[in-house]
């Protein structure tokens, strides 16, 4: 079984292992596009595009919506592969943002994403840089004993 198994957000699929796919740690390049791959298939987002105005100029950005919790405790986010389509950039979330315990292996970009509710980031790690320039916290935001490996930007959040 999962060593995460008690958080109740495994993998069906691979839960039976050491590691489901969301738990394990040091994920290959073709785990991380089955974990991107069963990361969108479990949460649903849907996709939105908006003209946003940056510094005088008009350009079209691309954002996931996440209508319910996003439950994603203990859950090791790999780099993303250059193949992958997937960024929490521009993403809403309605619902509960829960990544408490999490561990983001590359950078962790929520440039101007929207937390609607609770945005729980209490001790995940943060091994690249934490890009939350121009995020929106609606609700309460909890980073409490989280590490920040690399550089840590709330600019206009």
């Amino acid at each position: 079984m999962c060593k995460y198994e008690h958080y109740g957000n495994c993998d069906p699929e691979t839960k039976d292992q050491e590691y489901c796919i969301f738990h394990k740690p040091d994920k290959n390049e073709d785990e991380a596009r089955e974990f991107y791959r069963k990361f969108l298939e479990r949460f649903k987002p849907q996709k939105r595009k908006e003209l946003v105005i940056d510094d005088l100029d008009v350009k079209e950005v691309e954002g996931l919506i996440f209508e319910d919790d996003v439950d994603c405790r203990g859950y090791v986010f790999p780099e993303v592969p250059d193949d992958v389509d997937f960024s929490f950039k521009c993403a809403t979330f309605k619902g509960r943002a829960v990544f408490k315990e999490v561990t983001f292996e590359g950078d962790a970009v929520f440039e101007g994403a929207v937390f609607g509710r609770a945005a729980m980031f209490s001790e995940a790690t943060f091994k690249g840089d934490a890009v939350f320039e121009g995020a929106v916290f609606e609700g309460i935001a909890v980073f409490n004993k989280a590490v920040f490996k690399g550089d840590a930007v709330f600019e206009y959040a």
